[in-house]
């Protein structure tokens, strides 16, 4: 169990840091006055910024019981979410050291630690048939 509760502070630390990036982002823009279609398009990144944060958190909460459903729906949607970061702001080189690796980082921690509890939880299920 020690295994999700480690990636499950990753993932929720991971979570907070893109709630907290969604709402500053978010009030930057709301501070310049009408948006125009640009501005606009930045605005709904940034909201999924911070709602994909939110989700984050709730998973995280699963995770560190480690629920299966909650590994794999946290599994497919913040890894989606950073490797889109990574091929395109990260590659394009937007995201300078070290914001650009902050994120994956915990993102990869969290990966690594929740399957490691998602294995050594079926492997124990196993044992006890």
């Amino acid at each position: 169990m020690a295994y999700a509760k480690i990636g499950a502070i990753s993932y929720a630390l991971w979570s907070l840091l893109h709630i907290v990036l969604g709402v500053t982002r978010l009030a930057e823009r709301a501070g310049e006055g009408a948006l125009a279609e640009a501005t606009g398009r930045l605005a709904q990144g940034h909201w999924t910024l911070f709602y994909i944060g939110v989700f984050g958190l709730i998973c995280s909460y699963f995770n560190w019981r480690n629920n299966t459903a909650a590994y794999w729906v946290a599994a497919f949607i913040i890894s989606a979410e950073d490797i889109g970061f990574i091929v395109f702001p990260v590659l394009y080189g937007q995201t300078p050291f070290p914001a650009s690796v902050i994120g994956p980082t915990l993102w990869i921690i969290g990966l690594v630690f929740t399957t490691l509890a998602y294995l050594q939880g079926r492997n124990e299920a196993q044992a006890q048939l």
